[in-house]
């Protein structure tokens, strides 16, 4: 028995436009069964018929609005995720990417360059606090000027402290010895 979630999660994976022949034939399903299934997604807005004549479908959010692409490298920018990561911000007082990373629920490299299109448009700052947001006027502009290093600038005149903390090693001999390492709160 084939069911909704099978079909979704392939077509999620397929950028080409596809036929419930081609569908059933990837499944080993009956295509009458495909043909129900697509129709369900339709209703649901998953997938789009872009041709009825010849049962052509596509995936309904193959191309994201609001994309703005990175002049450096191949990133691109959405709107909506930049928002969230400004309402998580705005939520609580993150003092680091780490920090952020770990309740964003994305990789520490895509949490920083965020951060950085983000701050590159002054909608983000950072005082000893942590991460605030000055304004969201603007977001519109994320990705078209990023400053490389602007974080670290940020956060070297932010007037966040530096505190040493004591660790216990043992030596050679099996003496403990006591050395401090700047750890940044």
């Amino acid at each position: 028995m084939l069911n909704s979630e099978t079909v979704s999660n392939l077509i999620s994976k397929y950028n080409q436009p596809f036929t419930p022949k081609m569908l059933a034939g990837m499944l080993d399903s009956d295509i009458m069964e495909v043909e129900h299934l697509l129709g369900d997604l339709a209703r649901a807005d998953k997938v789009r018929c872009i041709s009825p004549s010849n049962s052509l479908y596509v995936r309904a959010n193959r191309y994201t609005q609001g994309m703005a692409p990175d002049p450096r490298c191949k990133w691109k920018y959405d709107i909506k995720t930049a928002m969230q990561l400004l309402d998580m911000i705005e939520s609580k007082s993150y003092r680091s990417v780490r920090e952020l990373t770990k309740d964003f629920g994305r990789s520490r490299q895509f949490v920083f360059v965020y951060l950085e299109a983000l701050a590159s448009i002054s909608v983000i700052g950072m005082n000893p606090h942590g991460y605030y947001i000055k304004t969201r006027l603007g977001i519109e502009q994320l990705g078209r000027h990023i400053q490389p290093g602007i974080l670290g600038v940020l956060k070297k005149y932010s007037g966040m402290r530096f505190y040493y903390k004591p660790l216990e090693e043992k030596g050679n001999h099996g003496a403990i010895t006591l050395s401090k390492i700047a750890v940044t709160l």
